[in-house]
């Protein structure tokens, strides 16, 4: 099970990427590893609501 600050940064990660961010940058900002940002968008996009945008 999640927990909740992984939750917390799940959505940051969206929150960017809807803004505009590349996953590298996401990645970089955050601390985090580019794969585990890559997969979080990747099961974003596989979700019936999910629409990130390309700028």
């Amino acid at each position: 099970m999640d927990g909740p600050g992984e939750v917390c940064l799940e959505a940051e990660v969206e929150k960017r990427w809807r803004s505009g961010m590349e996953p590298e940058e996401i990645a970089r900002a955050m601390g985090v590893d580019v794969g585990w940002v890559e997969d979080i968008l990747a099961a974003q996009e596989e979700g019936p609501d999910a629409t990130p945008g390309t700028v």
